[in-house]
């Protein structure tokens, strides 16, 4: 196989395990997978494709020796549930999987802030937030389960447009309107919103799962400076790989389901910096060359029904895309030159 010779490639992406399933506030968007579901599909994962880490898909897209139907699995974020509960998985069914982490929070007692946002709200006792905090044009209700579940999309949606500084005063307010001086003194949600130890990302990485970072702050690097940007992606990278004794060539983008405007610039950074390809949450399907650089792998949770999560991986659904000329993610499946963006 030639070198430049296009391959397609199958990416599935989770955020946090639990050993159960947990709902509403306790685990918005389901983005916790609860262990039952979690096993039942890496089960079928490794019966259908071989699986393997980002890093070993491009060691054999460049050797020429790819299998036909590859997948690789990356875990965002650093929740400590992903040692707890999917490492073992994953070593009882040998499978690798790639742990992309945001090192501020490793080995601390922080909290990310939508997880501390969504335990305010399940805590609080204030009815009604005003319209000039929520950002909408009437206040929001906030006294039974649904209406705190709409108000937490909304405020997150408004808090993830503004840049960093203005985010984190606009959070420091509402924090305060519900009832709270500082955002340390809300109770957590539980065990399963803190993070890995340094300590579970060695063992993890020493029984060959792969390390990337995640930014350092968990940071939306399109709405950062070029200056924050740099310092959050250099940072992460030398944090991991002094920790490791090896190299981080890997970066995964934090809210990556945003769409293409800005990500040529933050793309061009993310290279600048070392990393040897990047990676996003927009669909399951890559069409990779050994000079790639873009990668994507669907997102799935708890609320990911077996149906959606087969479908997914359907090669048949990729060929029907790519003949209806449908995009099949943001960017051309066409392999790029080793300098563009």
């Amino acid at each position: 196989m030639k070198a430049n010779h296009g391959r397609l490639v199958f990416g599935v992406t989770y955020h946090g395990s639990l050993a159960e399933s947990l709902t509403g506030l306790d685990n918005f968007y389901g983005k916790h997978i609860s262990a039952g579901k979690l096993r039942a599909q890496l089960a079928w994962l490794r019966r259908h494709f071989q699986i393997l880490t980002i890093g070993e898909i491009f060691d054999r897209l460049q050797r020429g020796n790819l299998p036909r139907r590859t997948a690789f699995i990356a875990f965002h974020d650093g929740y400590a549930g992903n040692y707890d509960v999917a490492f073992p998985m994953l070593k009882e069914l040998g499978i690798k999987a790639g742990f992309y982490i945001p090192t501020a929070f490793m080995g601390t007692s922080e909290r990310f802030w939508v997880d501390v946002l969504d335990a305010a709200l399940k805590h609080t006792r204030t009815p009604r937030l005003a319209k000039e905090l929520s950002g909408n044009m009437e206040a929001l209700p906030l006294t039974n389960e649904p209406q705190r579940l709409s108000a937490a999309g909304t405020l997150r949606r408004r808090l993830k447009s503004l840049p960093q500084q203005v985010m984190e005063t606009e959070f420091q307010r509402l924090i305060a309107a519900l009832g709270w001086n500082n955002p340390a003194d809300v109770p957590p949600l539980g065990a399963h919103d803190r993070c890995m130890t340094w300590d579970q990302v060695e063992e993890m990485a020493r029984a060959g799962m792969e390390i990337g970072s995640h930014t350092h702050r968990h940071l939306i690097c399109a709405l950062q400076d070029e200056t924050t940007l740099r310092e959050e992606l250099t940072q992460s990278k030398k944090l991991i790989e002094a920790h490791l004794q090896s190299e981080c060539r890997y970066f995964c983008y934090p809210n990556g389901d945003y769409p293409k405007s800005g990500n040529e610039y933050t793309d061009r950074i993310v290279r600048e910096c070392g990393y040897q390809a990047i990676l996003y949450m927009i669909s399951p399907y890559n069409y990779l060359h050994a000079q790639s650089f873009r990668l994507t792998g669907v997102a799935i949770g708890e609320d990911t029904t077996d149906e959606k999560f087969k479908r997914a991986l359907s090669t048949l659904r990729f060929h029907w895309k790519r003949l209806r000329k449908s995009p099949i993610w943001p960017w051309d499946s066409e392999p790029e030159t080793t300098t563009g963006l």
